[in-house]
């Protein structure tokens, strides 16, 4: 006999699903309400994926302003009383959340026959009505997508499965209902383009951003570090009409749906950029539906969201900047300042996150170090669509104090500094090209992408040397001459010892050299000269 399934299933409050790290190491899973209750116990999320994490941190985000921000905050002071009150806690208040959610506890069912939760319970339906009104047949049966494109370290294509992929057998055709509950989230935020109906517009919303967060000590400080309340402008945050968290409003049944962007972070935070239905079959979840959702009209300023990189377009003024593949965080330090390598690209923003805590520190001064984190879904263009390639994660440790805005002469000289420094791994770069030059190589062919790996070499022996110097720094006691002329001398010894090993391990042809024009006009020698060369240029740039 067929198992019937229970019209409500796995409530989110209750049931345990959030995986965590605890402060012992271990991996647990837990409610929605555990995690509030027991935040300050566990060291981080420690779901599959770090953008699984950044999901779920905005739920859990959204569900903070939901419980606190509730018109009792006015002013900017306000609101910096309250989040001082809530940190000095060092946990959440008990019961607080929970009064919060009780009069929604039936929208966090994951299975439920009208409101389940982040899906559509109609979507069926409404993809047939979508047909016929554009004179197409409905379909029969219902075509459920399979897990393997609903698992983001899986995430492949249903007619052309991975070569190796990351889970085999049943991994590949179930999932429990936690885990699906976390992939929910991930998939409406970083889904790609490829649904078909209607054509999406663009992949999720959180794969337009270049998503940055700041990570505390445990879950209880990096949901307060990010749990920002004043926007770029120092005004607070202010719930606009209909601007209410998913839970809080009826479900959208639309398909599609262009919206202007909210203002209130819990509506923000919890957006729904695709319409989605989980299937279920006894007891684990087998597939999903998937359609279009909530979208913003292109052009639009989106100066709300607290969580992006910004960069100033030419043509569309300022709009989310994505993080590049093989770029560590520090190397774009000008953007999370909110600053400017070209003065002539006019304003320029900090990601909202790094503003607020600017303020806090300005008035607390009571926040140590900051761990930044930078991740996203890298996507492709493949037949047609952008498809997921890969996961960009990083982050950055930085004393607080240099997020004061009375430091701008240090945020100025940091970033007078890193261009020195691309410019002396861009000289690395032309070494290799010479000393392959010297050797014989066609500078065209096989050599052209010699200067480009030879940086990505530079920049990964630079890698921890910037990190544990930028952590060095502290502003009250340290002198900004010397901080700058300390990293100058590492950078360069760093630089110069590379220069020795490709001179090392060059061929003797290199070594033997030979006539003619290098890339930069000047008669090819030998290795030994452009080595030279590459020292005085050195010298020259970085002192």
């Amino acid at each position: 006999m067929e198992r019937q399934e229970p019209e409500k299933e796995f409530n989110l409050l209750e049931e345990p699903w959030i995986l965590v790290r605890t402060k012992s190491n271990e991996t647990k899973a837990w409610s929605i309400l555990e995690t509030f209750a027991h935040a300050h116990e566990a060291k981080a999320l420690a779901g599959e994926l770090p953008t699984q994490d950044v999901a779920v941190l905005r739920l859990l985000l959204a569900i903070l302003h939901g419980a606190f921000n509730r018109g009792n905050i006015h002013e900017l002071e306000d609101s910096i009383d309250l989040w001082e009150e809530l940190w000095n806690l060092k946990k959440f208040p008990d019961n607080r959340i929970e009064e919060y959610l009780e009069p929604y506890r039936d929208r966090f069912w994951l299975f439920h026959p009208t409101e389940p939760f982040y899906q559509s319970a109609h979507i069926k339906e409404n993809m047939d009505a979508y047909k016929m009104a554009k004179g197409e047949k409905a379909s029969a049966e219902t075509k459920w997508k399979t897990v393997a494109r609903l698992v983001g370290d899986l995430f492949q294509s249903d007619n052309k499965p991975r070569l190796f992929p990351s889970r085999a057998g049943e991994g590949q055709m179930a999932v429990s209902y936690a885990e699906a509950a976390r992939w929910l989230l991930h998939l409406n935020g970083f889904d790609d383009d490829s649904a078909k109906m209607p054509r999406p517009q663009g992949v999720g919303y959180l794969g337009q951003l270049g998503l940055i967060y700041a990570k505390g000590r445990n879950l209880f400080e990096t949901l307060m570090l990010n749990f920002v309340l004043a926007d770029l402008q120092d005004e607070i945050f202010a719930d606009g009409e209909g601007e209410s968290a998913y839970w809080e409003k009826p479900v959208c049944e639309r398909i599609e749906r262009e919206i202007p962007q909210p203002r209130a972070q819990k509506d923000l935070l919890t957006l729904q950029s695709r319409r989605i239905l989980l299937h279920r079959e006894q007891g684990q979840v087998t597939g999903y539906l998937l359609t279009m959702g909530d979208y913003f009209a292109k052009g639009s300023s989106l100066l709300n969201e607290m969580m992006t990189l910004w960069e100033n377009d030419e043509k569309n003024g300022i709009l989310p900047k994505k993080h590049q593949l093989d770029c560590q965080i520090w190397r774009d330090f000008t953007s999370l300042l909110g600053m400017s390598e070209k003065p002539s690209n006019g304003k320029t923003y900090p990601p909202g996150v790094i503003h607020w805590l600017q303020l806090l520190r300005q008035e607390l001064r009571n926040i140590p170090r900051v761990q930044i984190v930078s991740l996203a879904a890298a996507y492709s263009w493949k037949g047609g669509g952008w498809q997921i390639e890969d996961y960009i994660h990083d982050d950055l440790t930085i004393n607080a104090a240099l997020l004061d805005k009375m430091n701008d002469s240090w945020h100025q000289e940091i970033v007078r500094m890193l261009e020195h420094t691309k410019q002396a791994v861009s000289s690395y770069g032309v070494l290799a090209l010479r000393i392959a030059a010297a050797a014989g190589c066609d500078e065209k062919g096989s050599s052209k992408n010699l200067p480009k790996f030879a940086q990505e070499l530079a920049y990964h022996r630079l890698d921890q040397a910037f990190r544990s110097w930028l952590i060095s720094i502290h502003p009250e006691e340290d002198t900004i001459g010397d901080k700058m002329e300390e990293w100058m001398q590492l950078s360069k010894s760093i630089l110069l010892a590379l220069g020795n090993e490709l001179l090392e391990q060059c061929p003797e042809a290199a070594i033997t050299g030979r006539s003619g024009k290098d890339e930069a006009g000047a008669t090819v020698m030998n290795a030994i000269k452009a080595n030279q060369r590459y020292e005085i240029q050195l010298r020259d740039i970085l002192g």
